[in-house]
């Protein structure tokens, strides 16, 4: 198994590690920083070194139960040899701006409209979210949740990560309204939940990568939406006016 170094610490840009197996086009490591694609997050980006020469990583996916580093190039790695990992930050640190804001986007809109989110795809550049049930967003509608999501991303909120075990972090996440449609989802076997605490106003089960304030992401722009289902509708989003660290 593959130690996550992502999964307590979203600001990790660097690691060591050991290649634990080869594969044809990747590499499997003992450890690592990068995030693997999955949970509607890109995978992450980056370089690994090894004995001064460096090879690009593409993407990172979880495959036949292992976490495969994707490589762009050939590659001489050899079981056990000593890797220096190195994220692409300016990918990584975008994703975490939009997951982030994807979580207040949706909390707003659970609170205000009460839509529920079913689906989501975030990645730097542009971002979507699936919502229902709702079938239409007109301009006013757009301009209420902008305005509204914005005041809630202006506070200088904290975002936490807290680990607990299952029945405490659902009882947790329960009292906090999350939708309990996706914790019914997480296997039987998971008996640790990884819990984002965006201040006072949301919490979700989440293993993807976030800021640690809500002052990092800036101001969120809502783009064109489309019907993707009887009820449900997808909409895009921006950041604009990023924050600061």
């Amino acid at each position: 198994m593959t130690e996550l170094l992502h999964m307590r610490d979203n600001y990790l840009k660097e690691f060591d590690a050991t290649v634990s197996s080869v594969g044809e086009g990747y590499v499997v490591l003992d450890r690592t920083a990068f995030y693997p694609e999955g949970g509607g997050q890109s995978g992450d980006k980056g370089e690994l070194w090894s004995a001064g020469s460096k090879v690009l990583v593409k993407n990172v996916a979880k495959q036949e139960g292992t976490i495969r580093h994707l490589l762009m190039d050939d590659h001489d790695f050899k079981t056990g040899d000593p890797i220096r990992g190195v994220i692409d930050w300016d990918w990584r640190y975008e994703c975490m701006r939009f997951h982030t804001a994807q979580h207040v986007l949706s909390r707003y809109l659970q609170l205000e409209y009460g839509l529920e989110t079913v689906g989501n795809h975030i990645k730097p550049g542009g971002s979507r979210a699936d919502y229902a049930p709702l079938d239409e967003l007109n301009d006013q509608m757009k301009t209420n949740i902008e305005n509204g999501v914005n005041d809630v991303l202006s506070r200088s909120l904290d975002v936490e990560i807290r680990f607990m075990p299952r029945a405490d972090a659902i009882e947790f996440l329960q009292a906090a309204g999350y939708q309990t449609r996706y914790l019914e989802m997480v296997p039987k076997s998971i008996k640790e939940f990884r819990v984002m605490v965006i201040g006072d106003y949301d919490a979700s089960s989440c293993a993807g990568t976030h800021v640690s304030n809500t002052s990092e992401i800036g101001s969120i722009v809502l783009g064109r939406t489309k019907n993707v289902g009887a009820g449900k509708r997808r909409i895009y989003f921006k950041l604009s006016n990023k924050g600061s660290r």
